[in-house]
């Protein structure tokens, strides 16, 4: 019996280790972070149990040295992560089960490569809509504090059902948003001056 307490006490000081965390975000989404001096053209995220690379994620975009670029990824319960980034002129590298719910940043040279979820703004105010409301979303605005008018639609054709999650990219730089959407049928609901740079989901109950 005291061989088993000792066994049980040694299993519990391990997981108190410096570096483990005692808890993680249920979303594998991440920012790529450029501290390279080469331009990235490409960046695959697949399932660290997947074969093959699946998708790029950049499309048109590249991510010039200095930039950033938030690679959406679904909320599936999934947080192990392969990782491939191409450079200009074919290099590329790679990075094999990297848990990517427990991280902000995932940053390509400079040393290091990611770096710990943070709270508090990060310079990007893009965030996946979460639909928890049960209700048809049809519309979705998002318009910087400071502007006049909702802008655009951010949904543009689409729409999103109970339970889906949905990209609303904005552009570097402003964080505080006012937020407007429109259920089926044409109710509405707004809030007003949100730190988007400072979340990952923005769950509309």
């Amino acid at each position: 019996m005291l061989r088993r307490a000792l066994f049980a006490s040694l299993i519990a000081l391990l997981g108190l280790l410096p570096g483990q965390a005692p808890a993680q975000s249920n979303d594998p989404s991440f920012r790529i972070v450029n501290n390279s001096g080469n331009v990235i053209n490409e960046v695959y995220a697949s399932p660290a149990n997947q074969r093959s690379w699946g998708a790029e994620r950049l499309g048109d975009v590249t991510i010039q040295p200095g930039g950033n670029y938030i690679v959406r990824l679904p909320i599936d319960g999934n947080c192990n992560y392969d990782i491939r980034v191409v450079f200009r002129g074919g290099a590329a590298e790679e990075r094999r089960n990297v848990n990517t719910c427990n991280l902000t940043d995932f940053v390509v040279g400079g040393g290091g490569t990611a770096a710990p979820r943070a709270q508090g703004p990060q310079g990007n105010p893009s965030f996946n809509l979460v639909n928890q409301s049960g209700r048809v979303i049809e519309e979705f605005y998002a318009s910087p504090t400071s502007a006049q008018g909702w802008g655009s639609d951010r949904l543009g054709d689409d729409r999103v059902s109970p339970g889906q999650t949905y990209p609303i990219r904005l552009p570097l730089g402003e964080c505080s948003y006012d937020l407007r959407w429109v259920f089926q049928g044409g109710t509405a609901q707004e809030r007003r001056n949100v730190n988007t740079c400072s979340m990952n989901n923005y769950v509309v109950r």
